[in-house]
């Protein structure tokens, strides 16, 4: 095997996943974009507020686009956005209990796209799997 055989796969899953989830986005009807899709895993689904830097230092986003997409968001009853009262500088973000379903469907088609790319895994191989991708993971973090 070349040695950028395996990263051309891993990226060609990427892309295979990206789009699968974009088409189902799109089939579900969901208002929001894909690149979008981390705010509603990253904030809570019982709608407890993190602070809007956390936020951004979790997703690795820049603050001014974190602004934008939160207002867009917002704008649609879909996120809460109120100051802190100790700290007027800071602003708290939150899900709306509007926005469960979205995080309910992303979670489904999540699931859906795992069980078709691990179709023919018993379940000993997926757990082999997973363990496998998280080492990959935290090897590859300490890369940056």
């Amino acid at each position: 095997m070349k040695s950028g055989c395996i990263l051309t796969k891993i990226n060609e899953i990427s892309s295979i996943s990206n789009k699968f989830i974009a088409k189902k986005i799109k089939e579900e009807g969901l208002p929001i974009l894909p690149n979008h899709i981390p705010l509603f895993y990253i904030l809570p689904e019982d709608g407890s507020p993190l602070v809007f830097n956390e936020v951004s230092n979790i997703w690795k986003i820049s603050k001014s686009s974190l602004s934008d997409i939160i207002n867009k968001y917002e704008n649609q009853g879909l996120i809460k956005k109120c100051n802190c009262p100790e700290d007027k500088r800071s602003v708290y973000i939150s899900l709306k209990p509007e926005a469960l379903y979205i995080v309910k469907k992303l979670m489904s088609i999540d699931d859906e796209f795992l069980k078709l790319m691990l179709n023919d895994f018993d379940d000993n191989k997926k757990q082999i799997f997973e363990e496998n991708i998280n080492k990959v993971l935290k090897n590859t973090e300490k890369m940056l």
